[in-house]
């Protein structure tokens, strides 16, 4: 069966549905979808016993000494950083989604991750989504890059083999402990809310029309701070899973770089991991945050970098996520569909770019360059090797799983694709590729495309695997 008929088939029962019918009328009959090892076919899997879940966390703050973003040395800790997600089982299969209060996952050790977790759970590593939520007061990892370093004479600092097999080996004990734990599902529900005065838009047209970028503290200057919020989705989107009048587990998306300060040494989960905790108190619910596709998007309109500016922006975050929470209808579950792509992306591997890499990680002298020239020549050596994208369909309801910093405008399109369903998207995945920029976006310049290691053509791949993710 192909691609398009397999969707056509199990979107048959809903076709045309809007909101309003789907939460009247879900059906309850379940089909989940294998493409991880034949991605031209799909295969239905016969009903189980239903849908179940389980949740599980554990620290992932590295200890004092450990390297953050770059080549920052931890020296205090503000607030701990959490690994945390939640296991379904449906049928025979198990799928993972999972999410990390660091900066980024690339290369191996984004893979060596979602293979120690898919161990764990009993499941392939196809069936595991992991996203970092990309605090900058937080570690990067690439254990690519990290032999790169090793080799290079600066002697750049990098997160150590023994802090990153010891969290592994710690995940996986948690979600073998869930798996344990899974208890039947029988509700699912969705909510939205408008959230107010965090997200803003970080390129910005000039009148000399070039771009001018409004960075994480751009309230620091007053212009920035006067200029409007501009291009964002406003909208923080959760999903909740219930077993009759007992809520399970709350994931909550939204897009924004989730970062108030960085690189002073300290590490914090910043303003959405502290209000997730926050809410998860309150509540006492469990809570899971992944951030949306915020690469053109920070909170710089109103971040001065000051305590109170972060504390004002956490407590804005927490009132959205609760009524998010508060505007929730639930619906009993609906089919669940897992869908896989690996898709290859256009990787920068022209001359005098590889050359400038080459002649950073040749710096005799540690820091930034040395490190990013390290991550890019990284993600060169795996150019033609594809990223593993997945997405999650219960009824009318989607989660669609990105790789590197994807533009806003990918979230918007999946949205569009789906205009009568609710869907969610999760970026920073595999962050290898950096930004993923549109074709607009490279022609006008400015610092997302000029920071990526993806290239021109990175727009149609994405949107098509999109798509594809979204049965379409």
């Amino acid at each position: 069966m192909t691609r398009k008929r397999e969707a056509a088939a199990v979107d048959s029962t809903t076709k045309g549905l809007g909101r309003r019918a789907f939460i009247r009328s879900a059906g309850t009959a379940a089909v989940s979808v294998a493409l991880s090892q034949f991605p031209d076919l799909a295969f239905a899997v016969q009903p189980g016993t239903g849908l179940r879940l389980s949740t599980f966390c554990c620290n992932a703050t590295p200890p004092l000494g450990e390297t953050l973003v770059w080549d920052i040395k931890l020296t205090k800790i503000l607030d701990p950083l959490l690994l945390k997600g939640v296991v379904l089982e449906h049928g025979e299969k198990r799928y993972v989604l999972c999410s990390l209060d660091w900066c980024l996952l690339c290369n191996e050790s984004e893979r060596l991750f979602r293979e120690a977790l898919a161990r764990a759970a009993g499941t392939e590593p196809e069936c595991v989504a992991i996203h970092c939520v990309h605090q900058h007061a937080a570690p990067y990892a690439d254990e690519d890059a990290h032999r790169l370093l090793d080799e290079a004479s600066s002697a750049t600092p990098h997160l150590t083999k023994g802090f990153l097999d010891g969290l592994r080996t710690r995940a996986g004990q948690a979600v073998t402990d869930a798996v344990e734990r899974l208890e039947p599902v029988d509700r699912i529900g969705c909510g939205m809310a408008r959230v107010d005065r965090v997200a803003s838009q970080r390129r910005i047209m000039g009148q000399d029309g070039k771009i001018i970028t409004r960075y994480s503290e751009g309230a620091r200057n007053p212009v920035m701070a006067s200029l409007p919020e501009g291009y964002i989705d406003p909208m923080l989107k959760s999903i909740s899973f219930a077993r009759g009048a007992k809520i399970l587990a709350r994931l909550h998306y939204y897009a924004t770089h989730p970062q108030t300060h960085s690189c002073d040494g300290s590490v914090s989960a910043d303003i959405v991991g502290i209000a997730r905790e926050a809410l998860e108190q309150e509540e006492g619910i469990f809570q899971v945050y992944f951030n949306g596709c915020g690469a053109n998007v920070t909170v710089g309109k109103y971040n001065n970098g000051t305590l109170q500016a972060r504390d004002e922006l956490m407590s804005r975050m927490k009132a959205g996520m609760r009524a998010a929470a508060a505007a929730t209808h639930f619906v009993p579950v609906g089919r669940v569909v897992w869908r896989t792509e690996a898709m290859v992306l256009p990787i920068r591997t022209d001359d005098g770019f590889v050359q400038q890499l080459r002649a950073n990680l040749a710096a005799t002298q540690p820091g930034v360059r040395v490190y990013q020239g390290a991550m890019r020549m990284a993600t060169v050596a795996r150019a033609k090797q594809p990223f593993k994208v997945s997405s999650l369909q219960i009824g009318n309801i989607h989660i669609v799983h990105l790789p590197g910093e994807p533009m806003l405008e990918f979230q918007t399109f999946a949205q569009s694709c789906r205009p009568d369903d609710f869907v969610a998207v999760a970026g920073y995945g595999d962050c290898a590729p950096a930004y993923l920029c549109t074709d607009q976006a490279f022609a006008e310049g400015g610092y997302e495309p000029s920071n990526s290691i993806s290239a021109l053509g990175t727009e149609a791949v994405l949107k098509g695997a999109i798509q594809r993710l979204l049965g379409l």
